[in-house]
């Protein structure tokens, strides 16, 4: 039964503000797992015995990021609910008319930054495994710099005055920016899953079970950072795509799991259990004279190296 203080407004636009008030909420649930992630890799960057500090520029440029979109998303509600309220059409229409004032125009620019740092971490993370044949990274390159243009393409599209992520103008940069942007992440994620792979099944030739399955647990470890994000990004481009308004949902939690994915792979680095520079020479030793040699320090990660498989931790 509906309540005799509903508004009296049509029903699709009712369920409209539903979801941009139940985004921010999604979004600042997001962004408290963000924020726990972000303070335990920070902890062990701090703490490890060999601080890599291109590594703790990166989670805290990724932590303001994500700090900066979820708190601009929640003043635009403000402004929409409350500092606005009077607005003409009411909150709704200043949803639906004022999606290009500052504010919002910050936010959206924080989320591509993000974006633009995320995948960069992960196509520098496949060029340490596939540093020896680096042609197989020339078409994602060239995918990253398109969608690094698209990116500044569709927030100035935005931004422009009555201008809103639905308007057609935007949603001509907009949709192909973000479909890229989701078949670039998944398909530098198999690249480097393929190469662990092969390097598992390298290993396991020479040296046996034990070391091989420390890959196994890498490759695990990579699909677990890789696949949330995946996930996120397909279910938002296809409502985005068709124009339904839940898309609205994933906007925030987009960018906080996008955040959240290279610090996982960061916090395991600092725990010594994940791919690095280090990694890439010890396997290509190995290949090469199948001697497991004990490497320095390296620019990604730095670990010394046991004979014995159960402390022969790839980082």
């Amino acid at each position: 039964m509906p309540s005799p203080y509903a508004p009296d407004e049509p029903s699709e636009l009712i369920w409209f503000e539903q979801l941009v008030n139940a985004s921010g909420n999604v979004g600042a649930m997001a962004y408290g797992v963000h924020m726990a992630i972000f303070v335990t890799t920070l902890y062990h960057i701090l703490y490890n015995n060999r601080k890599i500090w291109w590594q703790f520029m990166l989670i805290v440029s990724l932590f303001a990021l994500g700090t900066i979109n979820i708190s601009c998303n929640l003043n635009f509600n403000q402004k929409a609910w409350i500092d606005n309220r009077n607005y003409p059409e009411g909150p709704i229409g200043y949803l639906q008319n004022e999606q290009a004032i500052p504010v919002d125009t910050i936010g959206n620019a924080a989320g591509c930054i993000t974006t633009f740092l995320a995948d960069g971490f992960l196509l520098y993370r496949c060029f340490l495994v596939w540093n020896d044949r680096p042609w197989v990274l020339i078409l994602p390159s060239l995918a990253y710099i398109a969608s690094t243009v698209m990116s500044v393409l569709t927030v100035v599209a935005a931004a422009r005055p009555g201008s809103t992520l639905w308007a057609k103008t935007t949603l001509k940069v907009s949709v192909p920016y973000w479909g890229l942007t989701m078949a670039l992440n998944i398909t530098l994620s198999l690249l480097l899953i393929l190469r662990l792979l092969s390097m598992q099944r390298t290993l396991r030739q020479v040296l046996g079970e034990d070391y091989a399955r420390v890959y196994a647990k890498i490759v695990s470890m990579s699909v677990e950072s890789a696949l949330p994000y995946a996930l996120v990004s397909f279910i938002f481009i296809v409502l985005y795509g068709i124009q339904n308004n839940a898309y609205v949902l994933f906007i925030p939690l987009l960018v906080q799991v996008q955040c959240i994915a290279p610090e996982l792979i960061i916090l395991q680095v600092a725990r010594g259990k994940a791919w690095s520079e280090t990694s890439r020479q010890r396997t290509r030793q190995v290949e090469i004279s199948t001697v497991l040699d004990v490497v320095g320090s390296s620019g990604f990660g730095t670990e010394a190296y046991s004979t014995k498989p159960e402390y022969a931790y790839a980082v």
